[in-house]
């Protein structure tokens, strides 16, 4: 194993170590949730794309971060690295509160919106207004880590994540099973156990940067315009991505929603078994952009050709191993969810697509973070927005409505979409290698 796959890995392996812990503990979850019956799993699915919403807008904002951050580094400018995060704090915690509340005030609205039947919209409601504050909480804890992910300290980000889900997950079987003294909850129980693992998160990550000296050492506090010019058009691209990738997810759920409750029951739960793998090769994106953001720094094309050749070479591996796991044992890992002969019937079968689906997924996910570590935010957000809001919800209603192929027909599309993915951040890839053999300069364009 050569120098860049142990660097590779180093930032890498944290990071997706933490998104697979992070998404087992919440299959654990649904697991639990799982024994109320159908109806809850479809109270607490629906409100997943809602959660990603609002996510999409934190992590956006983390990225940039974390890319600006990783930048700073590479450059050997720490001071500048540090204020970063400090003339980007105030401004996020008050646009995202305020987005938060406005969903807080139409819940109701905005999960019919979203796909919610009227057989289980009521116990939606109950647990989405509980998970909203989870989500602001957990959303803030995402904008200060980015700083930690920025210079490589994923492993430290791995222990404040994992640490709160344990106690998401501890905090579920007490409330939803009504363990000890404490009477079951059911839905309601989850989101509360969602508000107390989010806290446990930020309460942690803002001890381990205050410890780090972030709060207490004199810095800018307030937005800068040479720090806007520099953040803006990173944010803007990163939040066009991710963006229209909810925008398409949303009306993609919606679809899958309305097939009725077990078809999207089988959805819910095989893409939580997709997400397994997905979370895991985020991880390995994160590293990607930083490392290709710290080589900019650097102005070092050796390291930055390096970092390219060992993630692409890890996304085969790793692609490798999930295939063979999520093909062969798809009955096995089925029955931790439900005992529903029709739903593990139905289920069977789109294990198959979410087994296949991990080759262009990872490798979407590496050259994409590549893209952005070099400054490409805007290619990744045009290619995405094309494929996950134009391509995916259309071919979804074509093979739903007009083939009749159900939720097939939808993870149909999924692979699809992750396919055109894949071709195009390799392509563009590609043609960023060339250009940058002539002159290594790496900027935002």
């Amino acid at each position: 194993m050569g120098k860049y796959d142990k660097e590779y890995l180093k930032i890498a392996m944290p990071s997706a170590a933490e998104g697979i812990f992070m998404i087992l503990l919440s299959s654990a979850d649904l697991i639990m949730v799982g024994t109320l019956g159908t109806k809850s799993i479809a109270a607490v699915s629906i409100f997943v794309q809602i959660k990603m919403i609002l996510f999409c807008i934190a992590r956006s904002l983390a990225t940039a971060i974390m890319v600006l951050t990783a930048r700073k580094a590479g450059m050997g400018k720490i001071q500048e690295a540090k204020d970063v995060l400090r003339q980007s704090f105030l401004t996020v915690v008050l646009f995202l509160s305020a987005i938060h509340v406005l969903f807080f005030l139409f819940i109701e609205k905005i999960l019919w919106l979203a796909g919610a039947d009227a057989v289980y919209l009521s116990r939606a409601v109950t647990y989405g207004k509980i998970a909203l504050c989870g989500v602001f909480v957990s959303s803030i804890s995402t904008v200060l880590q980015a700083a930690l992910m920025g210079v490589g300290k994923t492993g430290i980000v791995m222990k404040v994540n994992i640490t709160g889900n344990v106690m998401n997950v501890v905090m579920n079987g007490i409330l939803i099973l009504g363990i000890g003294p404490f009477p079951s909850l059911g839905v309601k129980g989850a989101g509360i156990a969602a508000l107390t693992g989010t806290t446990v998160t930020f309460l942690y990550t803002a001890y381990v940067l205050r410890k780090g000296g972030i709060f207490q050492e004199k810095g800018k506090w307030m937005p800068e315009r040479s720090y806007l010019k520099e953040f803006l058009p990173v944010f803007g691209g990163i939040f066009l991505e991710q963006g229209s990738e909810r925008v398409g997810m949303v009306l993609y759920s919606r679809m899958a929603a309305r097939l009725g409750t077990v078809p999207f029951v089988v959805h819910s739960i095989c893409m939580n078994v997709c997400d397994i793998y997905y979370n895991f090769t985020q991880g390995m994106g994160k590293a990607s952009t930083v490392l290709a953001s710290r080589s900019g720094g650097k102005k070092s094309r050796e390291d930055w050709e390096g970092y390219v050749k060992s993630g692409n070479k890890m996304s085969v591996i790793f692609s490798i191993v999930s295939f063979l796991v999520c093909f062969f044992f798809r009955d096995t890992i089925l029955g931790f969810y439900t005992r529903d002969k029709a739903v593990a019937e139905m289920g069977s079968v789109i294990m198959i697509f979410v087994a296949a689906v991990s080759f262009p997924e990872a490798h979407a996910m590496i050259c994409a973070g590549v893209l952005r570590g070099s400054g490409r935010t805007g290619q990744v957000a045009l290619y995405s927005f094309i494929s996950i809001t134009v391509i995916r919800p259309i071919f979804t209603a074509f093979l739903i409505y007009q083939m009749k192929l159900g939720v097939y027909g939808a993870w149909i599309s999924l692979v699809l979409d992750q396919v055109i993915r894949a071709v195009c951040s390799s392509i563009l890839l590609k043609k960023l290698l060339m250009k940058l053999k002539d002159s290594f300069n790496i900027k935002e364009e």
